[in-house]
């Protein structure tokens, strides 16, 4: 995917939350749970908790895939290894940001978390990659219950930026 597409994804993206809760009639800041001052060392832990909780669900899944013959995560190193470096960025900056806004704070308030997950997982499918998908699946349950239970959408962005930033760094030390 071309910067251009991706930041379009990306603005329309984190804009929607802002429109719908207009449309609805609700105060944003509270609706997506920006009303708040955060508490930046238990956002941290909540982070790092959750984000040892994403790595080891997501090798419990590549396992699974591996078993069932599916593991097919080339795909997904050959795309970020063809991603230039403000594409990279994005990656570990806006994309979070946009996706935990809309995903989390706002649409799983609606929805659930299973269904904002699989949506969530639904938009990965353009890497081909079964993995990814099983991946943003599982990572966004976890995010989501996350989310459900202490409703710091810092924490959800800060640990997903953080998963996006470990898997790009994995894929260009050669590790992955």
């Amino acid at each position: 995917m071309g910067l251009e597409n991706a930041l379009l994804i990306v603005f329309v993206t984190l804009a929607l939350p802002f429109a719908l809760l207009r449309i609805e009639g609700k105060k944003w800041r509270r609706e997506l749970y920006l009303d708040r001052k955060p508490d930046w060392t238990l956002t941290g832990l909540r982070s790092l908790k959750l984000l040892g909780a994403i790595f080891i669900a997501t090798l419990v899944g590549g396992a699974v895939l591996e078993e069932l013959g599916l593991l097919d995560t080339h795909k997904v190193i050959e795309i970020i290894r063809g991603s230039g470096v403000p594409l990279l960025l994005l990656t570990v900056t806006l994309v979070p940001i946009a996706e935990e806004l809309f995903f989390r704070a706002y649409l799983q308030k609606r929805v659930g978390v299973l269904f904002a997950s699989l949506l969530f997982a639904a938009m990965h499918y353009g890497y081909g990659s079964s993995a990814e998908i099983v991946a943003a699946f599982t990572a966004s349950v976890l995010i989501g219950l996350e989310m459900r239970k202490n409703r710091d959408v810092a924490a959800c962005i800060v640990a997903h930026a953080a998963y996006n930033l470990s898997s790009i760094i994995l894929v260009f030390s050669g590790l992955a």
